[in-house]
């Protein structure tokens, strides 16, 4: 059993001249310091007791945090489906409860593999978690059809109760160096809580080379429950089911202007209309994008150029003004030697920076949530070079 590092106090250091209002303090919590990579996070409620848990797609094992205590549960593992063959790593995990038990859904993506872009036994695999009765134990893999360099999957809410596990290759199939096929984002059926067939379709193929996309409410006035946006080498793809309920609609919703985005995240539609990027794929640059009007090019805000392989994202409200913050992390050392997190809080073209972990997280992932119930979003992160993943929490 791994046990949770003891609470440590964190101050944030403001890096812009003439800053405003400070983020709220936070605390530092390590819950475990001896993860492999960190691929991916997720945040839901695992067994029941109406407390967020925390998932994580490890180099070689899905696993749980229990809220409370912290203990790590080892959900599956060796996810490879080839015999014979070292197990390669998992990538990305997707929880959501979509039945309304109060329980999540576990999905998983392994087989990480992204030099093979022909071949899916060599690259790639998706499951399908089916809960035990006991959720500490393991969980049995049932394994979904897939494309190539699986690289990031998402539940989404298509209408009421239609539940579709959308999933993100990094290539398009027999892709080399972003050119030859477009990458086909693909959407499993949910067949429900009783099982049953599960269909697969493509919902959209447009962009060669694509890195992490995102799950956006679509507002209260929309025929439809949210809205896919999707970061690749050429840009931001908005994604939606169709008006008229079959199919699907996609566009540009932002071109590449700097080689294309590889970490986008968004808020409601018809809300600030804020939508914040880390460019280009594996980038230096957080970019913030104001509310467009109809059919036109978001505003484009640079508001950091000093990250080194910025690869995890996440908007919001910190601090309960109404006003989101942009929080993002880096995995590789900067001009300074160092990696980190950081807040960006602001709008328009003026934005302040404050330091969240200053050298102790290389972050690969980072998620959001309320994990004590107070009213107050916690930040949960995990570090490749670091091996750890920490929760600062939120002190309001």
């Amino acid at each position: 059993m791994r046990h949770a590092i003891p609470i440590l106090a964190l101050t944030l250091s403001a890096t812009a001249p003439g800053a405003g209002a400070a983020p709220p303090e936070f605390r530092r919590q390590v819950i475990d310091d001896a993860i492999s990579i960190g691929y991916g996070l997720a945040i839901g409620d695992v067994d029941g007791d109406a407390k967020p848990d925390v998932l994580l797609a490890d180099q070689h094992q899905i696993a749980w945090y229990r809220n409370g205590d912290w203990e790590r549960f080892v959900m599956a593992e060796h996810l490879n489906p080839r015999v014979g063959v070292r197990f390669l790593d998992n990538v990305c995990i997707a929880a959501r409860d979509l039945d309304g038990d109060g329980k999540v859904e576990v999905a998983a993506g392994a087989n990480w593999n992204p030099g093979e872009t022909t071949d899916p036994e060599k690259s790639g695999s998706v499951h399908y978690l089916i809960r035990p009765e006991d959720p500490t134990g393991r969980w049995e893999p049932l394994r979904l059809p897939h494309d190539p360099t699986v690289h990031r999957m998402h539940w989404f809410e298509a209408g009421d109760g239609d539940w579709r596990l959308v999933v993100l290759p990094l290539h398009g199939i027999g892709n080399r160096g972003g050119e030859g096929d477009p990458v086909r984002v693909g959407a499993h059926t949910w067949p429900g809580p009783d099982g049953g067939d599960w269909k697969h379709e493509v919902i959209d193929a447009a962009q060669h080379k694509t890195h992490n996309f995102d799950i956006v409410d679509a507002g209260d006035d929309a025929p439809w429950k949210e809205v896919l946006l999707v970061a690749g080498a050429e840009g931001i793809r908005g994604i939606r089911p169709a008006r008229d309920g079959g199919g699907w609609d996609a566009r540009n919703f932002i071109p590449s202007e700097t080689g294309g985005a590889g970490e986008v995240r968004g808020l409601k539609v018809g809300g600030s209309g804020l939508i914040a990027a880390i460019e280009p794929m594996h980038g230096h640059q957080v970019v913030a994008y104001g509310e467009p009007e109809r059919g036109d090019t978001p505003s484009r805000t640079v508001i950091d150029t000093t990250l080194n392989q910025g690869h995890a994202l996440a908007i919001a409200d910190l601090d309960g003004d109404t006003k989101p913050e942009i929080i993002a992390g880096w995995r590789s050392p900067d001009k300074d030697g160092k990696v980190g997190i950081k807040i960006y809080q602001g709008e328009g073209d003026t934005w302040e920076t404050a330091l969240l972990d200053d050298n102790g997280m290389a972050c690969e992932d980072l998620k959001v949530a309320d994990l004590d119930n107070d009213g107050h979003p916690d930040i949960i992160a995990a570090g490749r070079a670091s091996k750890n993943v920490v929760i600062y929490w939120n002190e309001g």
